[in-house]
Formats: C-alpha cells, structure tokens, sequence
C-alpha cells in the first residue's frame, strides 16, 4: 500500500532520471524465455538499480527486430516488474507537496518513463496487427487490452504525481480504442492477472477504466482515496460501455468521449442530438446503481468487507468517497461563464502563519499571562526599547517567512480557482490550511485540489469559509495547578450559510474539552462539541458556550 509517508528501500539512491531514449546496447535477451531468465538477475533491494536496467532492456529492444508476438510475450514478463519498480517509486512522489522536491520530481518522472517505454513495446505490435499478422491476430484482444492497461497505469503515475496528463497520452489512449472497435474486439473477454479483482476485463472495460479514473479527477484525491478507486474500477467499469448510439435521457447523465481530441472524458447532461463520428457516449446509470447500492447498505450497518470494498478502509472512507465518485460520476457541474481574472494573496504555514495574517502580529507561545517568562533579560530588552508593550518581535521574521503569495484566477464567495506560473515561495497539499487576502478582506479556507500542469502552471483550488475569521490566543482549561501551554486560534463568525466554528492546531480536539481566553480574567469559553473537518494542518470544530 503507497502511503504519504514512503520509507525509500535505500537512501542512496540517485534521483537523476535517464533521457526515456537512452538505449544500452544489444538487449540481453530476444524471447520470453530469455526475459524472465534475465529478470532473476537483477536485484529487488534496490529500486534504482533495477529501474536503470529494466528502462535500459525496454529502449534497446525498442531498436531491434522482434517477431510482434514474440515482442507481447516479452512485454507480457517484464510488466510484472514495471508495475513493481512503479509501486516503490510512488512511495516517494504520491501525493507529495507541490511544487515537488527535485527527488519527488525524479521518482515520478522514472516511473512515467518506464510506463511509456514498456507502452513501446506494445505499440510496436499495431502496425504488423493491422496488416493480419496471422501470428499476433490470434491474440489481438489481449494485446490491445494490455496496451489499454499500460495506459491506464501511465494516467494513474500522473495522477498520484498531481500532474495533468499530455494530451499525447489521451491521443494514444483514443487510438488504441479506436483499433478495438475496428478489429471488433472490444468486447472480447480476456484474462489479466495484474486485475486481481477484474470482473468481465475486456478492451472496452479497460478503457473505461482509465476514463472514469480521470474522471474522479485524482488530483483533487488523497492517495488513498486513488488507490481505493483503482481497485473498486476493476469490478465497475464494465457498467460503462463507450459507444456511438445515443440513448434516452433516463439513462441519466451521459459520458461523453472524443477520439480525437488530447483529453479524457466530460459529463454532460445529455449527448448532442447529432454527434460527430469521433465521439462516443457511455452512460453510467448502471455504475451510480452500484455506487449508491453501496452507500445505502453501508448507512444501514454493513462492513466494507461485505460490500467488496476491501478490509483497509474504513465505514467512514468508503462513504465520503462513494459519495465524491457519486458526485464526479453522476452530477454534472453547472458551466461557469467566463469572468475576469482576480488577484489574490495566498498565505499558508498552519495555524502560525494564519494567526499572523488574520491577527497583524506573531503568536507568542509564552502567551499574555507570563509576558517576563524569560526573566531579567526580557525585562531589559523592554526597557531598551521603551517598554512597548505592543512591540512584536517576531514580525520582521513573519513578513519573510509568511510573505503573500499572488495567484490569478476564478474567484467567487465560496471557492476560488487559481493558477500561478513561476517559482513558488510555498509548497502546497490537500487539505492545508489558506490565508486568502483580496481587495477588501482577509478570509480563511483549505485545499482542495493541486494540478501541476506540463509547462510548469501550479493550479489550486481553494474552497472557503463563509464566515470572517478572527485571531485568538486560547488555552485549554486545567487544574488549579497547572497551567496548559497557549495556542493559535481562528474564530470563525456565523453567517446565515454556517455556523461559527474554531480552527484549532491538529490533534486538539477533544469531546467536551473547554477552551478559554489566554488573558487572565473572565472570558468567554467554549465547549468542543463535534470535529467537523480534520484537516492536513488544522482541525476544524463545533462548538457551545461553556460557564
């Protein structure tokens, strides 16, 4: 299981990416049999070595001639390995911040690389299968399919890497359909063992695949929520079939495909009266049946396990992504009209930073009720600087470290949509909290979505808090002889769509624990009722009144 926290197998590992040309001589071997032999030899301690090795036999076998089955069969031993070299490489880059690290940069861009080459060797089988190589055409759906896998595979390294796809990889994707359709195979059932899970696994359930995989749009997913959604596609994606007919708008929402273009599929309200010859339409009312099905049953007291969702997710996970495929698979989002770009300054670094802007001045961590804590020493640097008591020693150093940064985009009330090119002075994840000022306010949110575009383009969406936040210095309430250390708060206010909430620092919340103001004196107080959001950063809590 890739998680966001990789341990590397080894830590010495070079992070430099060969050219994906790089050819390393005559390959070691021209047959499968040879292959596998090959394969014993090379070592699975270390990542780096073995990615080098398989990359170096993929691009030299891309230089000599081999008989196209021959080549699928060779193809068929090394995508085991691929696929493994592609596991450990995505506990160093999935879901990583972005913009990435140079090493995060590196394992995504190896594990794309092997993917295309290993593609390579697929597509080098088309041309001899479209002019009836008797050889290959026996096995034409399998091949296809494979290339279909291989596909899906690369779309998936991209996804869990917050990269948006070339368009090259869709054109490719959309050719090798389209050669389905014009073998008639698309329907063929075959066998594929690196589907564990496949129900029915044919080119068009593969296919399929990769295009409601992008469809759920992995850059706004965790890493979990991806891989969950890979697994859960091998049992559903036969439901939606890709076709040239148009059916009745009780079928529901339809999918809309088009051969031709650089990108993936679109949900729309219903197909065109009169589609081009490039587009297909698939309908995912049998998929929503499955998907609702499940939500249903869970709400009633059923374990994932029973619903084959898997024994590593939670009743909690499986119901708030069911409920977000749901919404990317069968809800189509209203067309947003164009509008002019807005402005804004984006701020982020916890609950420090959000303090800092929201508040105008840094958080001391001694807090109010022990201004001399440092004794003497403090006491003579007031005195140097006579005794200000609103002087704020840290806000130089706050300015440099939690600088505005300025994003253009969308912006609306409760979500804003923005892009920024060029170097970055914050690193970005998945549910962290934001600072976001405009022209006239500083308002509160958290991430939503990251997508690193092919030409460097960052793009975020921020999804924001209604209500006006206001900086406070709480403490947890103790014993009569204890004192709990002070922390960062964002109040933010009732507006007619929310209730007022607190943003406290992780791992704080509590069930009925009582904060109050740091300052001595009365104070209000407030009960923590319910965790409404946990945040990357940040929890955010409900709350009442406590005497």
């Amino acid at each position: 299981m890739i998680t966001e926290s990789p341990v590397p197998l080894r830590t010495d590992e070079p992070a430099v990416v060969p050219a994906p040309g790089m050819a390393q001589g005559e390959p070691s071997f021209t047959d499968a049999e040879g292959a596998a032999r090959w394969l014993k030899t090379l070592p699975l301690t270390s990542v780096a070595d073995s990615y080098h090795d398989v990359l170096g036999q993929l691009n030299a076998l891309a230089g000599v001639e081999v008989p196209p089955r021959e080549r699928a069969r060779i193809a068929e031993v090394l995508r085991d390995r691929v696929a493994f070299l592609h596991t450990e490489l995505a506990r160093r880059y999935a879901g990583k911040p972005q913009p990435p690290h140079e090493r995060d940069a590196a394992a995504a861009g190896q594990a794309i690389a092997l993917w295309q080459a290993m593609w390579e060797q697929y597509s080098a089988c088309l041309k001899p299968l479209l002019e009836g190589d008797p050889d290959i055409v026996s096995v034409k759906a399998k091949v296809l399919q494979r290339g279909l896998f291989v596909g899906k595979e690369m779309l998936l390294a991209y996804g869990l890497a917050r990269r948006i796809p070339p368009p090259d990889v869709w054109r490719e994707m959309h050719a090798y359909y389209r050669l389905t359709e014009m073998l008639g195979c698309s329907e063929a059932a075959v066998s594929d063992p690196l589907i564990p899970h496949g129900v029915g696994i044919s080119c068009y359930s593969t296919y399929s695949h990769a295009l409601l995989l992008a469809l759920a749009d992995p850059c706004a997913m965790s890493v979990k929520q991806i891989q969950l959604t890979d697994r859960w596609l091998q049992m559903w994606a036969r439901k939606v079939h890709p076709g040239m007919s148009r059916r009745d708008a009780a079928d529901g929402p339809a999918i809309l495909v088009d051969l031709d273009a650089g990108e993936g599929a679109t949900l729309a309200v219903d197909a065109p009266a009169a589609p081009p010859a490039s587009m297909r339409i698939a309908y995912a009312g049998r998929l929503s049946t499955s998907v609702r099905g499940r939500l249903k049953r869970l709400q009633t007291g059923s374990n994932p396990a029973e619903l084959k969702l898997g024994h590593d997710c939670s009743v909690e996970q499986c119901t708030t992504l069911l409920s977000y495929l749901d919404w990317r698979w069968y809800q189509p989002t209203r067309r947003q009209q164009p509008a002019d770009a807005t402005t804004l300054g984006l701020c982020s670094g916890g609950l420090d930073a959000a303090y800092y802007r929201v508040g105008g001045r840094t958080f001391d961590r001694r807090g109010p009720m022990r201004p001399f804590g440092d004794g003497a020493r403090n006491a003579m640097h007031l005195v140097s600087l006579d005794a200000l008591s609103d002087f704020d020693r840290g806000k130089e150093q706050a300015e440099r470290t939690w600088a505005w940064e300025r994003w253009e985009g969308r912006y609306e009330w409760r979500e804003a949509t923005l892009r920024r090119k060029g170097s970055a002075h914050y690193q970005w994840f998945l549910d962290q909290l934001v600072i976001v000022k405009d022209d006239e306010r500083i308002r509160a949110g958290y991430v939503t979505r990251i997508a690193l575009h092919d030409d460097g383009e960052l793009a975020v969406t921020v999804r924001l808090w209604s209500g006006a936040p206001k900086a406070m210095t709480m403490r947890p309430l103790a014993g009569a002889l204890a004192e709990a250390p002070a922390m960062p708060v964002l109040y933010v206010g009732e507006t007619p769509d929310d209730k007022p909430c607190l943003i406290l620092p992780p791992r704080t919340f509590n069930p009925s624990r009582v904060l109050r103001p740091a300052e001595s004196g009365p104070g209000r107080r407030f009960r923590l009722t319910r965790l409404l959001q946990r945040g990357a950063d940040f929890e955010r809590v409900a709350f009442e009144a406590a005497n």
